[in-house]
């Protein structure tokens, strides 16, 4: 019963592969994306491999190991977590001849819909790899992706331009077409992209004469990206005793800061001091009232956002965007 259940879908894939257009080069296609970003101390790498509706239902067989037909969120994070090495270790990447080696910070796996709502299969990774010390002033970088080399597919390169860091004469363009491989253009059908391999030049200071800027691929310069130093400070892979006794002093402190601030009555609040002639109890009970409601207030409002993104959110990128903006809520409210 099961195998017929299989056949049937295989069957109706390959039915559908003529007139799909999810996927530019078919429901055959493994597509590929790379992102290189270069910073003063590390290589930052974001890749995403996106399999169409044939090759997810192919690895399907492998990611449901119990064979009851369905691919769990254990069954996917179990599967991400094999292939991932092999995987990583097909990105080369060196900078003046040396190897970096890369290690994941984060990775997410979905399977987004695709043509006759059948399932495709994403899978994202964050790497990071350190730089290694050089007395060079210019250091030249080289990348390879090595992946499905036999598979027919789009393969794109996207090298990002952080301030500080002046990158030039690349292979590669300093912007992407498919944001991540989620929108496919329909007009490049003819020429699709085959970017296997880039390298370019950097440096922290001036760049050498008559050496070519990096560009996006309108033509345009490409401009750093500034970074957004608070996200940076709680988008931690892992969250430790440490960091938990760290964000505690640090919210304590800014809680401070913003009490002395002018809002929330504390006018008020004095005048009414000053008139009743309150005494200090009267004044600690006041603060103490303000405060416990205050943060009560605060909890509540994460609290229920916090189970909110967990049902409309589904990719990873999108829940760092919406605990960015927790947080960044919760401290304008303290």
């Amino acid at each position: 019963m099961r195998r017929k259940f299989y056949l049937s879908i295989a069957l109706f894939i390959f039915a559908s592969a003529v007139v799909a257009m999810a996927h530019p080069l078919g429901n055959f296609s493994v597509n590929h994306y790379s992102r290189i970003e270069v910073e003063k101390s590390q290589i930052k790498l974001r890749a995403v491999l996106d399999l169409a509706e044939i090759p997810t239902f192919q690895e399907s067989q492998t990611i449901d190991t119990d064979k009851d037909g369905s691919l769990s969120e254990e069954e996917l994070s179990h599967y991400a977590e094999n292939i991932s090495p092999g995987y990583i270790s097909n990105l080369l990447l060196s900078v003046d001849g040396k190897t970096i080696e890369l290690r994941p910070t984060a990775k997410n796996i979905s399977l987004p819909t695709g043509s006759g709502n059948l399932p495709t299969l994403r899978i994202e990774w964050n790497l990071t790899g350190d730089l290694p010390d050089s007395e060079n002033a210019i250091q030249k970088l080289q990348f390879e992706n090595k992946n499905n080399l036999e598979r027919i597919g789009w393969n794109e390169i996207v090298v990002g331009r952080v301030s500080g860091i002046s990158i030039f004469n690349s292979t590669a363009k300093g912007s992407g077409i498919t944001d991540e491989l989620k929108s496919y253009p329909q007009e490049t059908l003819s020429s699709p992209l085959t970017e296997r391999t880039a390298e370019f030049s950097f440096t922290s200071s001036t760049i050498p004469p008559n050496s070519k800027i990096l560009q996006n691929r309108d033509g345009h310069v490409s401009t750093p990206v500034e970074k957004d130093k608070f996200a940076e400070l709680i988008a931690v892979p892992e969250i430790t005793p440490t960091i938990i006794l760290f964000g505690l002093l640090v919210a304590f402190g800014l809680g401070a800061l913003h009490a002395l601030s002018p809002g929330h009555g504390k006018a008020v609040v004095g005048a009414y001091l000053v008139g009743t002639k309150g005494t200090p109890k009267h004044a600690l009970f006041l603060g103490a009232t303000v405060t416990i409601t205050h943060t009560l207030g605060v909890f509540a409002l994460g609290i229920v956002m916090f189970f909110a993104s967990g049902h409309a959110i589904t990719s990873e990128p999108a829940k760092l965007d919406t605990r960015t903006n927790l947080f960044s809520l919760c401290n304008c409210l303290f």
